[in-house]
């Protein structure tokens, strides 16, 4: 008995050796620390001018900076509008009397109703606004992450992102075939959202958030991500109004949209972009000048 004890306790001590490494690599990485600036904040929170919300297309779209205005990035990559509201809810309170809130629409905001990972929750609300919370997954993934499927998939997916094939990388065939990966993928989750009827509540979502916001005096805006041409041509006018915009005219909200999607000043630059749809740091440093002199102008700041 003894020594099957001992060779227990071997096997349980080489096995926790070899997953140490493992665990340390998920919760390195950088979608595993992708909330970090918001937790941040949440340790050391100040008095902010504007507050972004949104999936990734706002994430990436935003800093404010250069602009001289104290901002906070609660954006997080496919976010809910669900999850939008809970985060407007926890951390509007640090804005400025009168501050603006910027309320991105994508291409899936009213399709997407189930947060990829929540996880991205766990550091920056309260358990009680996280649906569906689990307590073994809330220990497990903030403590033996690499446990998680999903966290360790991601984490080596990121480390592998440059080794994709050709056909793969985010600019082959000029773009077009991220684009079209993308167009596919949104109109599934538009059928299925369709299907199982959580388009009205998303819809119903925004004009809550707009409610909260003439609630509390935050000043709001839509917002909408300039995109590069190739993914234009997936998500024309006609593919939006059936996406998006339909449902922002049936809300017959009074808040204004700024829609930069078509803007020619990114349309065709390539070089102000990640892939078609995302900017990167020189193109979101541009956009948002741009998004503040037209706040001002409209005498938003």
């Amino acid at each position: 008995m003894g020594r099957l004890f001992i060779k227990l306790t071997i096997i349980i001590g080489v096995v926790i050796l070899l997953f140490m490494p493992v665990n340390k690599f998920v919760k390195d990485s950088y979608d595993y620390n992708i909330d970090h600036e918001i937790l941040a904040f949440k340790k050391h929170p100040y008095p902010v001018d504007i507050i972004n919300l949104g999936a990734s297309h706002s994430m990436y779209g935003y800093y404010f900076k250069p602009t001289g205005l104290s901002h906070l990035d609660l954006a997080l990559p496919s976010q809910t509008i669900q999850y939008d509201y809970k985060l407007l809810k926890e951390y509007g309170e640090h804005l400025k009397p009168g501050g603006v809130v910027l309320v991105s629409i994508s291409q899936m905001t009213f399709a997407n109703s189930e947060a990829k990972n929540i996880g991205n929750y766990y550091k920056v609300l309260d358990r009680s606004d996280i649906e569906p919370f689990h307590l073994i997954d809330y220990y497990s993934y903030l403590y033996l992450p690499g446990t998680n499927t999903g966290s360790l998939t991601s984490a080596v997916a990121g480390k592998l992102k440059n080794l994709r094939w050709d056909s793969h990388q985010p600019w082959a065939n000029n773009g077009k075939n991220y684009s079209g990966r993308k167009y596919m993928k949104i109109e599934d989750q538009y059928r299925e959202a369709e299907e199982n009827n959580s388009i009205e509540p998303n819809v119903k979502q925004l004009r809550e958030i707009v409610d909260l916001c003439s609630e509390k005096g935050y000043k709001v805006v839509l917002t909408i991500e300039p995109v590069h041409q190739s993914y234009l041509d997936y998500f024309d006018e006609n593919v939006m109004n059936r996406l998006v915009f339909q449902h922002i005219e049936a809300l017959n909200l009074d808040v204004p949209l700024l829609n930069y999607m078509s803007d020619q000043r990114f349309v065709d630059k390539k070089e102000y972009f990640i892939d078609p749809d995302h900017l990167n740091s020189e193109g979101r440093k541009k956009f948002s000048w741009i998004v503040y002199e037209e706040l001002k102008r409209m005498g938003y700041l």
